[in-house]
């Protein structure tokens, strides 16, 4: 069965307060980076088997589902390939 690799980027949606976002943000600004806005998000790459990218595609869909806390998060398929 082929393999796939899906990249899933979650992210809190706007509004909600990102505490570490804004340490990062005072961080880079104290160091002389003139920075607007810091947002921290996590980025997952998970390896699994599929028929075909549509099945792919439906399954890392199903996971991100799963993994992004549906009241302060959303996830994003950011990329999908399959495995040589």
């Amino acid at each position: 069965m082929p393999k796939y690799q899906a990249t899933l980027l979650i992210e809190l949606k706007e509004g909600i307060l990102d505490p570490q976002g804004r340490a990062v943000e005072g961080v880079l600004r104290s160091l002389g980076h003139p920075v607007e806005a810091v947002r921290v998000g996590k980025v997952l790459e998970i390896v699994f088997p599929a028929e075909t990218l549509l099945e792919a595609e439906e399954k890392a869909k199903a996971m991100g589902n799963l993994l992004a806390n549906p009241v302060m998060e959303v996830f994003t398929l950011e990329a999908l390939k399959e495995l040589p």
